[in-house]
C-alpha cells in the first residue's frame, strides 16, 4: 500500500471558488485571484463563468468550494495558474477564444472579494 502525499490527503488539499453558474455549465471564461486568502488550503482563486452579475455573486449560494483537482478536470487550460505559487495581490484572466488561453484582463470593478 502507498502512502498519500500531503497534497493528496484531504485536510490538505487546496481549494477554489467556482461559481455555480461556471460548474454547472463546465464553461470557465474569467479567472480572479483575491487577496483575502481564508486558510491554508485556499488558493484565493476564483473560478467565474463570466456572465455573473455583482448580485449574483454576492449571493453564497451561488459559489462552491471545490479541490484544485476537479477544477482541473473543468477546465485543463487553468493548469499554469492553478498550479503555479498563488499571486499575493489580485489578478484576473479572461479566455480568449482566438488563442485558446487565459490572458490578462481588468479585474471586474463588481466583482465581491470580502
Amino acid at each position: 500500500m502507498t502512502e498519500k502525499t500531503d497534497m493528496e490527503k484531504p485536510e490538505k488539499k487546496q481549494l477554489v471558488y467556482i461559481t455555480r453558474r461556471a460548474y454547472e455549465t463546465g464553461e470557465i471564461r474569467l479567472l480572479l485571484r483575491t487577496e483575502h486568502i481564508w486558510d491554508d488550503r485556499d488558493t484565493g482563486w476564483q473560478l467565474l463563468q463570466g456572465k455573473e452579475t455583482g448580485l449574483e455573486l454576492a449571493n453564497p449560494e451561488n459559489s462552491l468550494l471545490v479541490s484544485v483537482e476537479r477544477a482541473l478536470e473543468l477546465e485543463p487550460r487553468l493548469q499554469p495558474f492553478l498550479l503555479r505559487g498563488a499571486p499575493d495581490r489580485k489578478e484576473a484572466y479572461a479566455y480568449q477564444e482566438e488563442t485558446g488561453t487565459f490572458c490578462p484582463t481588468a479585474f471586474p470593478e463588481d466583482a465581491p472579494t470580502d
